[in-house]
C-alpha cells in the first residue's frame, strides 16, 4: 500500500516536472500577436510613404508661403514632408523625362503648363489617375484629361502687357494683328514660341479661328519686328517693366504681383481677344516612390482649400466660381469670358514636335 502511494506521489512529482518544463519554453504562455495594422485609407497610406516630392512651375515662395501651409493645416502630420523643387516649364518636362527613361524617378508629381510638358505625357512619364473632386467640385471640360492623363491645377490668363511710360493709351493694341505693326519692331518681347508655353499656346489658339493663310501672315509680321525672346513670361514681364521693352505677351498673375509692389511697377494690361488661359495642370509620375500621398495632394489641390490657396498665389483657379469672386474680380472686363488656350486646336496637344518646329522656322 505505501508502495502504491509512493508510486502515485513519484508520478505527480514528475508530472509538475514536466508542466514546469513547458511552461518555462512558453508553450503555455498567450500568443502575442504580430499581425501590423494595413493602412486603408489614401490619407492613412500617404502618412505610411512619409514624403512627397513635387516640380513644379509655380514660385517656390509662392508655394511655401500659400499652397504648402494650407495643406498642412488640413493635414498637420504632413509638416516637414513636401519636397517642393520650382524649375521652369521646360526644365520640368527635361528632368522628368530624363528620371523616367533612366529608370530612377525622384518626382512623385508634376506642375506645369500642360504644352511645356505635353511631349513628356505622351512618352510615359505621367499615370492616369481620375481626381474624385472632378465631380464633386463640378470642373468644366478643358480643366482636366477625360482618360485621367492629367489633373486639375491652376489656369494663367494670357494678356498684352505694356510699359505705361513708353506706351500711350492711343497705342495699345487693340487686337493681335496689331502686333504686326513696325511701330514694336524691337519693342516687342515674347517667350521664344518653341517653348510651346505662353506665345506659343496663345499662337496655337488663333489658328483655327484665323485658318493657315492668316494665321502664317499674322506670325510672320510678328517675327518681322524682331521681337525679344525670353526663356518665361515671367522673364517678358520683367523686361516690360524695366523698359527693355515697351509691350509683350504675359501672365495676369505677374501683373497683379507688379501691382502690388511698393511702388508698383509702371505696367497695365489689355485683354486681347479671344482672352485665353494658358492650362497648368498636374501629373501622377509614373512610377512615382510615393503615389498614394501624390494623389492626397492632388485631391486636395483640386478641392475648395487647395484652389483658394492657388488664388492667394495670385493665380487663377481652375475652379471658376472661385476663380471669380477672387482673383479675376474687379480685374476682368465684365462679359469677358476665358478658354483654355489652344483646345481649340488639338493637333497643338497632340503633335508637340509638329508646333514645335513650325514656330522655330518662323521665330528661330
Amino acid at each position: 500500500m505505501k508502495r502504491g502511494i509512493s508510486t502515485i506521489v513519484v508520478a505527480l512529482i514528475i508530472l509538475v516536472i514536466v508542466v514546469a518544463a513547458i511552461a518555462g519554453y512558453g508553450w503555455l504562455r498567450p500568443t502575442t500577436s504580430t499581425t501590423t495594422y494595413t493602412p486603408t485609407t489614401l490619407e492613412e497610406k500617404a502618412y505610411q510613404e512619409g514624403s512627397l516630392t513635387i516640380y513644379g512651375v509655380m514660385d517656390t515662395t509662392d508655394f511655401v508661403q500659400w499652397v504648402q501651409p494650407a495643406f498642412v493645416a488640413q493635414y498637420p502630420w504632413a509638416s516637414g514632408m513636401i519636397h517642393y523643387v520650382g524649375k521652369s516649364p521646360s526644365d520640368i518636362a527635361t528632368s522628368a523625362l530624363s528620371e523616367y527613361m533612366a529608370g530612377h524617378v525622384t518626382a512623385d508629381l508634376l506642375i506645369d503648363t500642360l504644352g511645356s510638358m505635353e511631349s513628356a505625357l505622351l512618352a510615359g512619364v505621367a499615370q492616369n489617375y481620375t481626381n474624385p473632386m472632378i465631380n464633386l467640385m463640378n470642373y468644366s471640360t478643358g480643366t482636366y484629361d477625360s482618360n485621367g492623363l492629367w489633373t486639375i491645377g491652376f489656369g494663367l490668363p494670357i494678356v498684352v502687357i505694356y510699359n505705361t511710360v513708353l506706351v500711350s493709351p492711343s497705342q495699345v493694341p487693340t487686337d493681335w494683328q496689331n502686333l504686326t505693326n513696325s511701330m514694336w519692331n524691337g519693342k516687342i518681347v515674347i517667350d521664344s514660341p518653341k517653348t510651346l508655353n505662353v506665345a506659343g499656346s496663345v499662337f496655337a489658339h488663333l489658328y483655327p479661328i484665323l485658318g493657315n493663310a492668316s494665321w502664317t501672315t499674322l506670325m510672320h509680321g510678328i517675327a518681322a519686328n524682331n521681337p525679344i525672346k525670353t526663356t518665361s513670361a515671367g522673364d517678358s514681364f520683367t523686361d516690360v517693366a524695366s523698359g527693355q521693352a515697351s509691350i509683350g505677351i504675359g501672365l495676369i498673375n505677374d501683373y497683379l504681383a507688379g501691382k502690388a509692389q511698393t511702388p508698383p511697377v509702371n505696367v497695365s494690361i489689355a485683354w486681347i481677344p479671344p482672352v485665353t488661359s494658358l492650362p497648368v495642370p498636374c501629373a501622377l509620375c509614373a512610377n512615382a516612390t510615393h503615389p498614394n500621398f501624390a494623389k492626397l495632394f492632388l485631391n486636395w489641390f483640386a478641392s475648395g482649400s487647395g484652389q483658394y490657396s492657388i488664388a492667394n498665389t495670385g493665380r487663377v483657379p481652375s475652379c471658376a466660381a472661385i476663380a471669380g469672386f477672387t482673383i479675376l474680380a474687379g480685374v476682368l472686363p465684365p462679359g469677358t469670358s476665358i478658354v483654355a488656350a489652344a483646345f481649340n486646336n488639338p493637333d497643338y496637344y497632340v503633335n508637340p514636335t509638329k508646333w514645335g518646329d513650325t514656330f522655330t522656322s518662323i521665330f528661330g
